[in-house]
C-alpha cells in the first residue's frame, strides 16, 4: 500500500480505540512535547488550523488567530461605537488606551467606564462623564463591547517607540494542563499493516494532508525508503499513561457574541463597514476565510509506550539512511532528539527488519492532535 495508507490506518486506528471523532480531529505530526504557557497557547491555540487531518503546526505559524481576529474587528462597527469616537477626541482615546495596554493585566469589561472616569477626571476631565456614560451603552452592544474587549490588548505600531500588542491568552495554560493530564484516563490501541481500515473520506477534511514525511522526518512519503515499509507488513502496539482533551477558552479578548453577529450577518451593514479591507467571503468562507476554521481543544497524552515491527528486509543503505536521520524523528509521531521527555530507539535484525521503540516520561504532555471546528459549527 502506499505510504499515505500507512498514515490513514494509523489515523483510524487511533480514533477507533482512543475515542475520537473523524468529524473534528486532527492528527498533529510531529507530536510535541510542551512545556510552558506561552508554547501551549501560542505554538497551538493561536493558529488557524489548516482543512487537513494530517497537520505540521509549524507549517501554520503564519496563520495567527489574534492576528486575523484583530484583523475582523478593524472591519465591523456599530452606533454605540460610533457615539462613544464622535463624544471623544482621537488622542483622548488614545492616550486611554495606551494606559489600559499599559496596566499589568487586562480590565474586566464591565470595569472600562469607571476606569474611564478616573482617569479622565485627572487628564481630561470635561470628557470623564461623558466618556464614562458613552463607555456604558457600548457595554450594551455586542459589537461595540466586543471592540471594547480588544482594546487592551492591541498596540500601537505608529508610537515611538512602537507599543506591541499584549500576548493573547486563554483561560487555563500549563499547569492546569498538567493537572487534568495527571487524573485522565489511559489508552491502548494496535495497528496491523495488513488488516487495518485505510478509509478517511468519510472524515471532516475528506483526508487532505499538509504533512509529507515518510518513514523519517527527512524523507517524503514516495522515497524509496518510505515505499520498501509501506509494502511490507507491520505491526503495532502502544499506549498512553494519560490522555485528556484540554479546552480552555480565549481570554476577554474574545467576544463570542459579537462574532456569531458578524458571521451570521453576512455583508450587512451595520456590523460590516462597507468597503473596508475585511468582508464575510474573505473571512468566513469556508475554503479562503481567515477565521475559515478554530482549533477548540487539544488531545494530549503522557507516558507513551509504542513499538512496532517492520517485515521491510531494508538494505545496507537503507539502514545507514535510517540511522543518520533519526535524530529528527521516526513515524508516526516523528519525536525529535531534542525534544525533552521522548525518546525513540530502534534496531534492526540481521535480515533488516526493523522494531521501533517510541516512549515518553510520564508527566511530560505530549501534543498528540487537536479538534478543528468549522465557522459554521463554531459560530452557528
Amino acid at each position: 500500500m502506499p505510504f499515505q495508507d500507512v498514515n490513514a490506518g494509523f489515523y483510524n486506528a487511533l480514533v477507533d480505540s482512543v475515542g475520537l471523532s473523524r468529524q473534528h480531529f486532527a492528527l498533529l505530526q510531529p507530536a510535541s512535547p510542551v512545556l510552558t504557557t506561552n508554547d501551549l497557547w501560542n505554538q497551538y491555540f493561536n493558529l488557524i488550523p489548516p482543512e487537513a487531518i494530517f497537520s505540521d503546526p509549524a507549517l501554520s505559524t503564519g496563520a495567527q488567530y489574534f492576528d486575523n481576529y484583530k484583523a475582523l474587528w478593524s472591519s465591523l462597527q456599530s452606533d454605540a461605537e460610533s457615539q462613544f469616537e464622535s463624544k471623544i477626541p482621537q488622542n483622548v482615546r488614545d492616550e486611554f488606551f495606551d494606559f489600559l495596554l499599559n496596566r499589568p493585566a487586562p480590565p474586566a469589561l464591565s470595569q472600562l467606564p469607571a476606569l474611564f472616569r478616573n482617569w479622565a477626571f485627572l487628564r481630561h476631565p470635561r470628557y470623564a462623564n461623558i466618556g464614562a456614560t458613552a463607555l456604558s451603552n457600548m457595554l450594551l452592544d455586542p459589537i461595540a463591547s466586543g471592540a471594547l474587549r480588544l482594546v487592551p490588548y492591541v498596540g500601537d505600531p505608529a508610537a515611538d517607540p512602537p507599543v506591541p500588542d499584549r500576548q493573547p491568552d486563554w483561560d487555563e495554560g500549563i499547569d492546569q494542563l498538567k493537572a487534568e493530564l495527571a487524573a485522565a484516563p489511559s489508552r491502548a490501541f494496535n495497528y496491523k499493516q495488513s488488516t487495518v481500515n485505510t478509509n478517511i473520506s468519510n472524515t471532516w477534511a475528506r483526508g487532505r494532508s499538509n504533512v509529507f514525511f515518510g518513514l523519517h522526518r527527512g524523507t517524503t512519503t514516495s522515497s524509496r525508503i518510505s515505499t520498501v515499509f509501506s509494502e511490507s507488513e507491520m505491526e503495532m502496539r502502544g499506549s498512553f499513561g494519560h490522555i485528556t482533551v484540554f479546552s480552555p477558552v480565549p481570554g476577554s479578548w474574545f467576544s463570542s457574541a459579537g462574532t456569531q453577529i458578524a458571521f451570521s450577518q453576512r455583508d450587512v451593514t451595520p456590523p460590516w463597514v462597507r468597503g473596508a479591507l475585511k468582508n464575510w467571503t474573505n473571512t468566513f468562507d469556508p475554503q479562503n476565510g481567515s477565521l475559515a476554521r478554530f482549533l477548540t481543544s487539544l488531545i494530549v497524552v503522557d507516558t507513551i509506550n509504542l513499538t512496532f515491527h517492520s517485515l521491510a528486509k531494508f538494505t545496507v543503505d537503507d539502514i545507514t539512511e535510517i540511522r543518520t536521520n533519526s535524530g529528527g524523528g521516526l513515524w508516526p509521531f516523528y519525536t525529535s532528539a531534542s525534544d525533552s521527555g521522548t525518546r525513540t530507539q530502534f534496531h534492526f535484525a540481521d535480515s533488516g527488519e526493523l522494531t521501533v521503540t517510541i516512549t515518553s516520561q510520564p508527566g511530560v504532555p505530549v501534543v498528540l492532535g487537536a479538534n478543528v471546528f468549522r465557522a459554521e459549527e463554531y459560530l452557528g
